[in-house]
């Protein structure tokens, strides 16, 4: 017979290793205030004359069965928003002092899949109640839109900024 003793040492340690960090499957960045992002983000475009694109990560990658999709660091460091398949077009504050001109910035999102979401969780979409909110954009766009108000930017600025990953860090831009 196992004694009462060796039975509560096993579950103790069973319940170590069961919530060590290293049991969890994909652990949640730490996300910083709204705020935080924001000011990041007009810091970087003060130092643009144009329009700050940037793109992250899309979760095609990679297609092992054991990948776990991680943003871009850029990216997220700029956003807070670590889902595959954004976006983001910041307006230089210098050449748009007019909010009636339109939004300084803008979230792309993908639009809502809910087939995608069965296998892969419930994804925040530009169609989501509040979402400005949530992300801290004041406009939140569905993804396959900004390709055309990247057209529509290049009829009046004639240089965009953008931040590439390091080249040795993730071995190149892999999209």
């Amino acid at each position: 017979m196992i004694s009462s003793r060796r039975i509560r040492t096993f579950s103790t340690l069973l319940l170590l290793l069961v919530s060590s960090p290293f049991a969890v499957a994909q652990q949640r960045r730490e996300r910083e205030p709204n705020s935080v992002y924001s000011y990041r983000r007009a810091v970087l475009s003060s130092h643009c004359e144009g329009p700050l694109v940037l793109w992250g990560f899309t979760g095609r990658e990679e297609f092992s069965q054991t990948y776990v999709f991680a943003q871009e660091n850029n990216f997220y460091y700029l956003t807070g928003h670590n889902q595959e398949g954004a976006g983001l077009i910041r307006l230089p504050s210098k050449k748009n002092p007019n909010p009636a001109e339109g939004p300084r910035e803008i979230l792309f999102l993908p639009p809502k899949n809910p087939s995608n979401e069965k296998w892969n969780g419930v994804r925040m979409s530009p169609s989501d109640p509040g979402i400005e909110t949530v992300t801290g954009f004041a406009s939140v766009k569905p993804f396959p839109e900004m390709r055309a108000e990247v057209e529509n930017l290049a009829k009046s600025y004639s240089t965009f900024c953008t931040v590439l990953p390091y080249h040795y860090e993730n071995g190149g831009y892999p999209h």
